[in-house]
């Protein structure tokens, strides 16, 4: 079983200090875990030369984690929603920040790039883990969890198929239970309404070929690439095609964080899913546990079941495992045990020990 470590120093222009008592920390981290590489940053402040060439003494790799749609400055044109308004963040107990911007313009696609530049080119990173390459969910409430339809990216959707003054019509109903997925495809949804299938096909087809041309930039700067995308059961609402996504990484970690209750967590992403669709007249109720052909969407079924469908892409794989002690992360020894061992016993390459190892932890045993 291969293992990645995940630090985060802060945002990009937090005042959080990083000392020598963090270093020590991830090193003991690597150390107990085994693992073969770290995931560090966003903080443009932390010490990452350092960093780095104590890792390359190692002979551990160090990737840049970094977000792609989020977080990178006022000069990110923010997403539109559907009634003409700017998306808003979800509130929650994360320390990040879940305000997206649109994933269609140009020099939103280019600010990860731009920023590496600005402060990590020099830092002997070997590659790059990029983030929030997603539309919001609906964490971020309703109308935000519906995708970008700011000019540049309904004209994109009309050229896929779908009409959007169709589509507005549908969207001023009361009851929009059109929104329900019908059918499970591999790790992709189809519903029984043609254009709110061609739209959702749209929209992942905009956010992967937005991805391709980021990725493409780091790859001009000889770096590797990470990605961090959303647990399956989830990825393809909001913007993911997981197996178009894979197509362009050296290895991806789906976020299938079972006992999180903050953005990205499979409880709390289902929880919000549910009433903000039910707020607007739609009732998921267990549709995708159903689909899913288990009872909880944080089951043990449901994660080995993704780990099998991860397990046939053509890039590695490492599950995101919360070893986190927080108050909305109910993480212990025992689950982290669980779902490490689960891991091995699939096809995937192994886990990412999330989502901070300088905070309080825990460790299989």
């Amino acid at each position: 079983m291969r293992t990645i470590v995940q630090a985060f120093t802060g945002g990009l222009s937090s005042t959080k200090a990083y000392t020598d008592g963090d270093t020590e920390k991830l090193i003991s981290s690597i150390e107990r875990s085994g693992a073969e590489s770290a995931i560090i940053g966003w903080n443009a402040g932390a010490p990452y030369g350092k960093i780095t060439s104590t890792l390359h003494e190692m002979k551990k790799k160090a990737f840049l984690w970094l977000p792609v749609f989020s977080e990178l400055g006022e000069e990110a044109v923010v997403a539109t929603d559907y009634l003409g308004h700017k998306h808003a963040g979800a509130v929650s107990g994360a320390e990040d920040d879940f305000t997206f911007a649109c994933p269609s313009e140009p020099g939103n696609i280019g600010l990860a790039a731009e920023c590496y530049d600005r402060y990590f080119s020099g830092c002997g990173f070997d590659g790059v883990f990029l983030d929030k390459i997603r539309f919001s969910s609906f964490g971020n409430g309703f109308e935000s969890g519906m995708g970008c339809y700011c000019k540049r990216c309904t004209g994109y959707y009309n050229s896929e198929g779908v009409d959007m003054g169709e589509f507005m019509e549908l969207m001023e109903s009361s009851n929009k239970s059109f929104l329900i997925p019908k059918a499970l495809h591999g790790m992709r949804y189809s519903f029984e309404n043609a254009l709110i299938d061609r739209l959702f096909a749209a929209r992942a087809k905009l956010m992967a070929e937005s991805v391709a041309k980021a990725v493409g930039m780091f790859r001009q700067r000889g770096l590797e690439v990470g990605l961090d995308v959303f647990a399956p059961t989830f990825a393809y609402l909001f913007g993911q095609d997981i197996e178009a996504l894979a197509e362009w990484a050296d290895f991806i970690k789906p976020m299938i964080y079972r006992v999180t209750d903050a953005p990205a967590g499979i409880p709390y992403e289902a929880v919000h899913m549910k009433t903000e669709l039910e707020r607007n007249g739609c009732n998921i109720g267990d549709k995708l546990a159903e689909l899913w052909g288990t009872e909880e969407l944080h089951s043990d079924g449901c994660f080995k079941k993704q780990l099998t469908l991860l397990g046939k892409l053509p890039c590695r794989v490492y599950s995101g495992v919360e070893v986190n002690k927080a108050d909305f992360c109910a993480t212990s020894a025992e689950y982290v045990e669980n779902t490490i061992k689960a891991a091995c016993e699939s096809e995937i390459a192994g886990c990412v020990l999330s989502w901070n190892v300088l905070a309080e932890t825990v460790y299989p045993l």
